[in-house]
């Protein structure tokens, strides 16, 4: 007897994103009270409320993220890695605009996520968080051993999920596997599909990434008519952060 759960992460915004990915999710029968989300609803995209609403509506699991946190409780800054002036003026202008555009009742929903969800499947302890166990503006990448084995000497958990890089990957370090399923709604990987992934639990654990398409132009398009920098809807179609 096995289990799956679907994991999704960083969907900013990109309700048309996340709507075929849901679609996709339910076609492979997998329940919502099985869906997982790794935080960051908002964000960068056009409708925040709507994915808030259809995170509520599907009663999926979320945690919050950076983004959320600073959209719920006004905060002057998102806490993303910021190298430059041209980095701040992009954060201003989303974080503002997004501020602006997510209702009071959806405020208060995201103020009401947890940093961290704890649970157990098939004997196995996962750690549910946005960044790490640190911090939920912590990056954790693929690459980098040295955080990941600082992380592993506190991480009581066998596994440990999360999201923040919009970069997806799985990898075991002493005993514990990381991993993060890539971005819904912004992928930075190059590919400009929306990616979750699939984790099937059994004798032993299947990770799985999923790439969906969906219509980026529109929502490119919808950015572009927004008040929003014209410089994410590229993001989108290019699935690069665009410096």
């Amino acid at each position: 007897m096995t289990k799956k759960i679907a994991l999704i992460a960083d969907v900013h915004g990109n309700i048309e994103a996340l709507k075929n990915v849901l679609k996709d999710i339910s076609e492979r029968q997998i329940d919502n009270r099985d869906i997982y989300c790794l935080g960051d609803l908002v964000g960068y995209g056009p409708r925040p409320d709507e994915v808030i609403q259809l995170i509520i509506e599907k009663n999926i699991h979320s945690v919050l993220g950076n983004y959320d946190e600073a959209v719920g409780f006004y905060l002057p800054t998102c806490g993303c890695s910021i190298e430059s002036e041209n980095d701040r003026m992009k954060t201003k202008n989303s974080l503002s605009w997004t501020v602006e555009n997510t209702s009071d009742e959806n405020k208060e929903f995201l103020r009401e996520l947890e940093e961290q969800i704890s649970l157990e499947i098939e004997g196995y302890q996962l750690l549910l968080t946005h960044g790490s166990p640190i911090s939920i503006n912590d990056y954790i990448y693929e690459n980098d051993l040295e955080k990941q084995e600082e992380i592993v000497e506190v991480l009581e958990e066998d596994i440990l999920v999360f999201g923040h890089t919009h970069y997806p990957y799985y990898k075991k370090v002493n005993n514990k596997l990381f991993i993060n399923p890539g971005s819904v709604g912004r992928p930075k990987d190059g590919d400009n599909r929306a990616c979750y992934c699939i984790v099937e639990f059994g004798e032993k654990i299947d990770v799985e990434f999923i790439r969906i398409s969906y219509d980026i132009e529109k929502v490119a398009k919808e950015i572009e008519q927004s008040e929003l920098l014209d410089v994410f809807a590229q993001v989108l179609r290019t699935g690069r952060d665009v410096k």
